[in-house]
């Protein structure tokens, strides 16, 4: 059990490209922002590659890494004593309201259904006056893969990923303040689309369907062909581009005035 948690830690962070740079972006901005806080939590930590930088950068803090895979949380990349450990999902976190002075959470928020329920939670556990700091994906994500199998067959092969507009207007209405969110491409470069599968495998990456039912998505024709269908995107420099729309997200609670008042 403790080689097979080793090489889900090996896999993960050997195909973890987007993901490491994302998170190296993401405390790019986080070293503009003046805050010290006492309680942080990483939503969606994994095996820790966030959480150790916001260790480095928060070294008196109590950090708590949120993930919904056990496994993930038990091939952390370091040990720390001020660090702590929650499994749970991210539309019911199973922690008090009102508790962490910062809530960060990179690559992780796109693997809830409803987007909406994530974000009330997060604005839930969060102290007023409390900094929210995150990354997820947009619709263009994967756009090469998705056109792809389109052209196969009209089962969902790919994820589907909220707007960055729908995200800026969902956090204005749960009164979130001081709301920036904005969005960039990340193109990654491979020699063939086994290379890409495999790294979506070895990052957990998986469809989430709205039903329950069991799906057989793909057989070996239309895999290949799905390859072939791939090959139009082809560069002249010979690589096979993954593109990555990123959305960054940064907003703050607001004070309760009334109990300002008091």
């Amino acid at each position: 059990m403790k080689n097979e948690k080793k090489i889900i830690s090996s896999n993960y962070l050997e195909s973890a490209i987007v993901q490491k740079e994302v998170i190296s972006r993401l405390m790019q901005r986080l070293s503009l922002i003046n805050i010290s806080p006492r309680k942080i939590i990483d939503l969606g930590a994994g095996v820790g590659l966030s959480t150790e930088y916001l260790l480095n950068q928060y070294s008196k803090s109590e950090l708590y890494m949120l993930d919904n895979s056990l496994a993930a949380l038990k091939n952390k990349i370091f040990s720390k004593g001020n660090v702590f450990s929650i499994c749970g999902d991210f539309k019911s976190i199973p922690l008090e309201s009102n508790t962490f002075d910062f809530v960060f959470s990179s690559s992780a928020l796109h693997w809830e259904l409803d987007i909406n329920l994530s974000f009330k939670e997060i604005y839930r556990i969060l102290k007023p006056g409390g900094l929210f700091l995150f990354s997820t994906y947009g619709p263009d994500t994967l756009i090469e893969l998705r056109s792809s199998w389109a052209q196969i067959d009209n089962k969902k092969h790919v994820n589907d990923f909220y707007d960055m507009h729908d995200i800026g207007d969902l956090m204005l209405n749960l009164n979130f303040l001081d709301t920036v969110v904005d969005a960039e491409k990340i193109v990654i470069q491979y020699n063939n689309v086994i290379q890409l599968q495999k790294d979506l495998k070895n990052i957990g990456s998986k469809v989430v369907h709205d039903d329950n039912k069991n799906q057989k998505l793909y057989g070996n024709n239309r895999m290949l062909a799905m390859y072939q269908e791939y090959e139009k995107f082809r560069a002249k420099n010979g690589n096979l581009p993954a593109t990555y729309e990123v959305i960054y997200g940064s907003a703050w609670k607001k004070f309760d005035v009334m109990k300002l008042v008091d």
